[in-house]
């Protein structure tokens, strides 16, 4: 019998109500592990006391750039989580800080499930991308 691996863990961060209450849902029906939390002070909290695979962070939180505050945090942290950025307000100033920050991907609300399901997949080492 081949043991199966356990799910890789995902901290989700954002403070819109009805993208943290469907979005974790879509990703643990995809194998992952959801802990799905509103602001940075919780975030930071957590990130102390629980290992992660992936940070999935809205830009703001409401605080403007909180995603790369708490970003910063997770690299000294847990360095070898893999680090994304999912935001409604694009702006380029952000996204070279975000290639700054060594972020895995920049995802723009609306984000298409599958490439966002996809694209953390991908960037996920040993991750099988056989299909859900």
């Amino acid at each position: 019998m081949v043991e199966q691996p356990s799910p890789r863990r995902i901290l989700f961060v954002d403070d819109e109500a009805s993208i943290r209450l469907t979005l974790p849902r879509v990703l643990v029906k995809h194998g992952f592990e959801i802990t799905s939390l509103s602001s940075l002070d919780d975030a930071l909290a957590e990130i102390k006391t629980q290992q992660y695979d992936v940070l999935l962070s809205d830009l703001h939180l409401p605080e403007i750039d909180g995603g790369f505050k708490l970003i910063e945090e997770m690299r000294k942290i847990q360095p070898h989580c893999i680090n994304f950025i999912l935001t409604g307000s694009p702006a380029e100033e952000s996204v070279q800080r975000a290639k700054a920050h060594e972020v895995a991907h920049y995802f723009i609300k609306p984000v298409k499930i599958e490439d966002l399901v996809q694209t953390i997949k991908e960037k996920l080492p040993g991750y099988s991308l056989q299909p859900d």
